[in-house]
C-alpha cells in the first residue's frame, strides 16, 4: 500500500523566480540547502541570521547573497511575498505567526504541514522539470523517490571526467559511489588545453588549466558533475559552480621512483628528475641541490616508460595515483615532504544550486572535507597558486587535526625554507577554517615566505 502525503492538499507548481527577492530566517544547515536551490532558479535571496555556517558567511560576503546579522522582524515579513523560515522549534511557530500577519507565503521547514509551500526535490528530462514533494513533512523520503524516478526513467546523470587512464578511473571512483544509492550514471571525457599541449611547462598556464574546460561543459550543461583531483583545483571556485563533495582520501604522500629502487640519498650525481611541479623541484633542490630537474609531462604510462628508457634516472609522482591505477609500489621510496593542498583527494564539482549537488552532499567524507577545506583555506589565504613552492597538508583523526605547511623560496639558497603547524580540536568547516587561519599566521612574516608573496606580486 502505497503512503499518502498527509496534510492538506499540495498543488506541485512551477515557478519563476528570476529577479525575485526571496526572505531566508535561519543561517544553519537547512537555510544553506534551501539557499542553493533559490539561487539555482535565478532568485535573489536576503537571509537573516544572528550567526550562519562559513559557507553561506562566504555567500555574503561573495555578494551572492544579502546578510543581516539579527534576529527577523515583522518589517521582514511585511516587505516579502514569500519566506522560508528555516528554524526550528518555537522559533519556527512564533515567526510562522508573525509572517502570516503580515500576509507572507511561508515555507516552514521544521514542519512542513504548517507552512503554505514547500520547495520540490526536482530534475530535467527531455526538456522537461519533474517535481516530487512530500509537502515539506519528509525530505528525505522525497529525494530518494527522485533518484529512483530518474533511474526508472532511464535517465542518467553525466560525470564530466579528463581522458587520461588515472582520472578515468577516478571518475569510476564516484560512478560507483552514484551506483550505491541508486543514481546511475555515464561518463564523458572532455580534453584540456593542458592535456592537449604537453610540451609547455605547467606554470606557463597558470593555475587551473586541467579544470576549466570540465568547468566550461559543466556551465554549459553538458553534464551534471566534473571530477577533478582536488589538488589540481584553485582554491577560488569558478562563479556558477560549487565544489559539493569529496570521497574518502587516498595516499597524500609523494614518492620517488627510479630503475633500481631507493630514495633521494641514492641517486648519482647530477641526477635528472623529472617533474614539472614548481613545489616538488624546489623540494628537492632543498636536499639535493646538485639534482637537474627536469620537465616529464603527460600520464603516469608516458612518465614511467621515459624512466624506463633513460630519459630521467628518477622520477616524483603521487602516491594516490600509482594506487588507483594498481602500479607496483614496491620500489617507490616515500618523500619526506608536505605536498599540495587536496593531494590524494577526488572530488565532484557542481552547477551552484542544482538537486545534483545536494545528493552528492550524502556522499561526502566528513574527514576529508575537513582535511581538505582547512588546506583550501591555507592556500586562498596565501594567494600564491601551484607557481609558488608551497606544501600544506592536514590529517583530522578522532575530533582533532594536525596540520603542517612549507614554504621555500623561489631562488633556492636565497632563505631557508620555513616549515610549521599546529593542531587543534575540530567540530566543524569553521573550526577547520580557523586552524589554517592560525597556520598561516604563523608562517605570513617568515623570510622565506615574505620572498615568496613580493615575487608573486610582480
Amino acid at each position: 500500500m502505497s503512503a499518502r502525503v498527509s496534510g492538506p492538499y499540495r498543488l506541485v507548481v512551477s515557478i519563476n523566480l528570476a529577479g525575485h527577492e526571496m526572505l531566508v530566517v535561519g543561517g544553519g544547515d537547512v537555510a544553506r540547502r534551501k539557499i542553493k536551490t533559490l539561487l539555482g532558479c535565478g532568485a535573489r535571496v536576503k537571509m537573516v541570521s544572528p550567526s550562519a555556517l562559513t559557507e553561506l558567511e562566504e555567500m555574503a560576503g561573495d555578494g551572492k547573497i544579502s546578510w543581516e546579522r539579527r534576529n527577523a522582524s515583522p518589517e521582514d515579513f511585511a516587505s516579502h511575498r514569500f519566506v522560508i523560515l528555516a528554524v526550528r522549534g518555537e522559533a519556527a511557530a512564533e515567526l510562522s505567526a508573525m509572517a502570516r500577519e503580515a500576509r507572507a507565503v511561508v515555507d516552514v521547514c521544521a514542519d512542513g504541514r504548517q507552512g503554505d509551500f514547500a520547495l520540490c526535490a526536482q530534475f530535467e528530462t527531455e526538456g522537461c522539470f519533474v517535481g516530487v514533494s512530500s509537502g515539506g513533512n519528509d525530505y528525505v523520503r522525497a529525494a530518494s523517490l527522485k533518484r529512483k524516478m530518474m533511474k526508472e526513467m532511464g535517465g542518467s546523470v553525466t560525470i564530466l571526467t579528463r581522458n587520461s587512464p588515472l582520472a578515468l578511473v577516478q571518475a569510476g571512483m564516484w560512478k560507483d559511489a552514484l551506483a550505491g544509492i541508486g543514481v546511475a550514471s555515464i561518463a564523458r571525457s572532455v580534453s584540456s588545453h593542458g592535456d592537449r599541449d604537453r610540451n609547455s611547462d605547467l606554470p606557463s598556464f597558470g593555475f587551473g588549466v586541467f579544470v576549466k574546460a570540465l568547468e566550461d561543459e559543466l556551465l554549459n550543461g553538458r553534464g551534471d558533475l566534473a571530477v577533478h583531483s582536488l589538488k589540481d583545483m584553485p582554491s577560488a571556485i569558478r562563479e556558477g559552480c560549487v565544489l559539493a563533495a569529496v570521497l574518502e582520501r587516498g595516499p597524500v604522500r609523494d614518492v620517488l621512483i627510479t630503475r633500481g629502487g631507493g630514495g633521494l640519498d641514492s641517486l648519482p650525481g647530477h641526477a635528472r628528475v623529472g617533474t614539472s611541479s614548481v613545489r616538488r623541484r624546489a623540494q628537492i633542490k632543498s636536499v639535493r641541490p646538485d639534482a637537474e630537474c627536469v620537465k616529464c609531462r603527460g600520464n603516469v604510462g608516458t612518465r614511467l616508460r621515459r624512466l624506463a628508457e633513460g630519459e630521467v634516472d628518477a622520477l616524483v609522482l603521487a602516491e594516490a595515483g600509482l594506487e588507483r591505477l594498481g602500479i607496483d609500489r614496491s620500489r617507490a621510496a616515500p618523500l619526506p615532504f608536505v605536498t599540495s593542498a587536496g593531494q590524494g583527494a577526488v572530488a565532484a564539482e557542481v552547477r551552484a544550486g542544482s538537486e545534483m549537488e545536494e545528493i552528492l552532499r550524502t556522499l561526502n567524507h566528513a574527514p576529508t572535507w575537513y582535511e581538505v577545506l582547512a588546506e583550501r583555506e591555507f592556500l586562498s589565504r596565501t594567494g600564491f597558486g601551484c607557481v609558488c613552492p608551497i606544501g600544506v597538508n592536514a590529517e583530522y583523526r578522532g575530533g582533532r587535526m594536525n596540520m603542517s605547511a612549507e614554504v621555500y623560496p623561489l631562488e633556492p639558497g636565497k632563505h631557508v625554507p620555513e616549515r610549521a603547524s599546529v593542531s587543534g580540536a575540530i567540530a566543524s568547516c569553521g573550526d577547520a577554517a580557523s586552524l589554517a587561519e592560525e597556520l598561516w599566521g604563523i608562517m605570513r612574516e617568515s623570510p622565506a615566505v615574505r620572498s615568496v608573496m613580493e615575487a608573486s606580486r610582480r
